[in-house]
């Protein structure tokens, strides 16, 4: 399991998986490249787009949950006597 992203690394992997769908579609015009080596380098970025997508999701369901508890913690006390 990968670490949980800070604000910052979320930002940071946000850009690296733009970046490398940038470079996927990039190397998947290239036409001077072998066959084999093309589909290897495409796995390799797919895995690692998945790898980032899968850490963005966990962040922003950590932070969904987060905000959760504050607003119904806030609801709580703006309602308590």
């Amino acid at each position: 399991m990968s670490e949980l992203l800070t604000t910052e690394g979320y930002e940071q992997t946000k850009e690296k998986l733009r970046d490398l769908e940038t470079r996927l579609e990039e190397i998947e015009t290239r036409t001077d490249l072998d066959a084999e080596h093309l589909a290897s380098v495409c796995r390799s970025y797919k895995m690692m787009m998945r790898e980032y997508l899968r850490d963005i999701k966990l962040y922003e369901a950590r932070q969904a949950k987060q905000q959760a508890i504050f607003d119904n913690d806030s609801q709580v006390r703006e309602f308590s006597p």
